[in-house]
């Protein structure tokens, strides 16, 4: 590391010779600072679009793991690290020193001249000239590694997902709090989706439908409580995983219609629509009722042990009474309730975990890859119940897809089960070789992060033999 910092680079001779042929040297700033300044905004797609530049990465399987093994094994030290950039330093700093070798130099050098010799584009000569000016910096201006923009260039272009990569470990780390949309208007901006169901909750016909249910007489006063604003019984989209799933099916023929949201319907139109979504929320009611049940009887005992109402403490004790006795179809028209309630009142889902879930499923609720990234950030954040609850609904959307069997093969990995992980891990990993036959350049990064799970189930599996192994006594 210090002969690479202490060793003059070669000068910019064939620069300053192109530099003055093509009448350009006059608009060049000449202390290598202001070089390092000047006109850098094309450096990134010059890198990414040259077809001989691209061959200037590091390796990115190599990469990965170095950036995956320097977290696991400090994991304390970067659950400290609060801001995003720090912890890009921080991984720059620890990685960054290994692959910047004087030769790697000389080969960035070479290959950045001759590029620089044959192009004939201004913008394309700048970018370059900058990229040449930033190599220069790393000995010229005793720069360290990880401060120097090309390096960080190369180590953002040397990863495929770039800088979101390094984020989601930070957002694994830090917590969901800590993420942050590209576009902060979305934070303001309901979901279509969304939008259209809340629009129908609201609608008169749609709350004298669900009354008319007679499974809903022992939850009716706990009910009009929470519609009135009286109380407040906690119940977040991630615990719902269904619902994005069965709405997205429901409005999903109609979605691109102008007037989707703006269209005036007819009363007999929207006793259907009604009907519709009622059915499309009791589907989601059915499969997460079971997982959620629990959770929720907590939070109900919660409220009435606080309430001092005694009126509205019995209402809430005549709901309890009903969910413990496990009356199913009761239960789901309660949860469709609260669900329709939720929806329907701003309120209740004012915070960044629902955005963020809605957010991050509805961009593709087809798409088990969502499932997968979400429950992986819950699974870090230690909420393994929910995340086993999206890994599960990422099979039943796709199967055929790995995204869910290699959730359930990490979340059983954090539990020590060894033989239900071994099972979920390589049912992923013949599921991903499959797909990677038929398209031969995606997944290989998944794929290798697979075996490299496999080989820490691996060595769980010699650890716990040991453990258990009957030692023999010599003496």
């Amino acid at each position: 590391m210090n002969d690479i910092q202490t060793s003059p680079l070669p000068r910019f001779t064939y620069v300053n010779e192109i530099a003055t042929q093509s009448g350009i040297k006059k608009k060049i700033p000449k202390t290598s600072l202001e070089r390092l300044i000047y006109n850098s905004e094309h450096l990134y797609e010059i890198l990414s679009d040259n077809k001989k530049l691209k061959s200037l990465r590091f390796e990115e399987l190599e990469l990965l793991r170095d950036i995956r093994d320097l977290v696991e094994s400090e994991q304390q030290k970067f659950e400290k690290i609060k801001h995003p950039d720090a912890y890009r330093r921080e991984l720059r700093a620890a990685i960054l020193p290994g692959y910047i070798t004087p030769d790697l130099i000389k080969n960035v050098e070479e290959k950045l001249l001759a590029e620089l010799l044959n192009t004939q584009l201004k913008s394309e000569q700048d970018a370059l000239m900058t990229a040449l000016v930033f190599l220069q910096s790393h000995t010229d201006l005793h720069l360290p590694v990880e401060d120097n923009p090309l390096w960080e260039t190369i180590f953002n272009l040397s990863l495929k997902d770039g800088l979101k990569f390094v984020d989601s470990l930070t957002v694994l780390l830090e917590g969901i709090d800590s993420l942050k949309l590209n576009d902060p208007d979305q934070l303001t901006r309901d979901p279509i989706i969304l939008q259209k169901t809340k629009q129908i909750c609201q609608w008169a016909v749609f709350w004298r439908r669900l009354i008319e249910y007679q499974a809903i007489l022992p939850f009716e006063g706990a009910i009009s409580a929470v519609l009135r604003g009286e109380i407040l019984i906690e119940l977040y989209f991630d615990e719902l995983v269904h619902l994005p799933y069965s709405l997205y099916q429901l409005f999903s023929d109609e979605m691109n219609r102008a007037d989707f949201l703006s269209e005036s319907i007819p009363d007999g139109d929207k006793e259907k629509l009604t009907e519709k979504l009622t059915q499309a929320i009791q589907r989601c009611a059915e499969k997460d009722l079971p997982f959620i049940l629990p959770e929720l009887i907590k939070r109900i005992e919660k409220i009435t042990n606080k309430q001092a109402r005694g009126e509205l403490k019995d209402q809430l004790q005549q709901a309890l009474n009903q969910l413990r006795a496990e009356d199913q179809v009761a239960n789901n028209f309660f949860l469709v309730m609260l669900i329709a309630a939720k929806i329907s009142m701003k309120r209740y889902w004012e915070n960044r975990r629902d955005r963020f879930f809605f957010f991050t499923i509805l961009k593709n609720p087809l798409d088990a890859k969502n499932y997968f990234d979400y429950g992986n950030i819950l699974l870090r954040l230690k909420k393994n119940r929910v995340a086993e609850q999206l890994f599960h609904c990422a099979i039943e959307i796709n199967p055929d897809a790995f995204w869910g069997y290699w959730g359930l093969g990490l979340f059983y990995l954090k539990k020590n089960k060894i033989i239900p992980a071994d099972e979920y891990l390589r049912i992923a990993l013949n599921k991903a070789q499959k797909i990677a036959i038929r398209q031969p350049q995606k997944f290989h990064r998944e794929m290798f992060l697979i075996k490299e799970d496999l080989k820490k189930l691996g060595r769980k599996k010699i650890r716990q033999q040991t453990k258990t192994q009957v030692q023999i006594e010599l003496f």
